[in-house]
């Protein structure tokens, strides 16, 4: 059984058409931001060089370099910044790509699910998408997109 909040961000969000030519994370991260109206991203990584795709598709998001509603990333590019989960904001996504492009992404990906803060995780094989609902109980769901 899945949560509303999972069911409607599935149903009205990733699933809806939209007609977007973009690589799948990209379309992903437009979608969301726009779905739950996010106001701030940050771009980690190689996601730096989507700034003007994103900033086209969603003009009123913000770029920032922390405390971000939205944070874009590979999942090894969150090594190479100083994140601490228990301050993420309760609302707040990480949307991480590559998270099974190989067995140091996969185990990285299983690590993240464990962490205290996390309590929702998406994995819809090419990016997962992580929540941290504090009124929400942990719960992990695989997808296709």
């Amino acid at each position: 059984m899945h949560s509303p909040f999972v069911y409607d961000y599935i149903t009205k969000c990733l699933y809806q058409k939209t007609g977007l030519k973009l690589a799948t994370t990209l379309k992903v991260s437009v979608k969301s931001i726009n779905y739950f109206k996010y106001k701030s991203i940050f771009l980690v990584g190689d996601y730096r060089t989507s700034k003007e795709i994103i900033k086209k598709k969603c003009s009123h998001i913000t770029f920032v370099e922390n405390n971000a509603d939205i944070l874009i990333a590979t999942i090894n590019d969150l090594k190479g910044i100083n994140l601490d989960l228990s301050k993420l904001p309760n609302d707040s996504m990480l949307l991480l790509d590559g998270i099974h492009k190989n067995k140091k992404n996969h185990d990285s990906w299983e690590r993240l699910k464990t962490n205290n803060n996390v309590t929702v995780t998406i994995d819809m094989f090419y990016c997962g998408a992580v929540f941290f609902r504090k009124e929400q109980v942990k719960e992990h769901f695989k997808i296709r997109i």
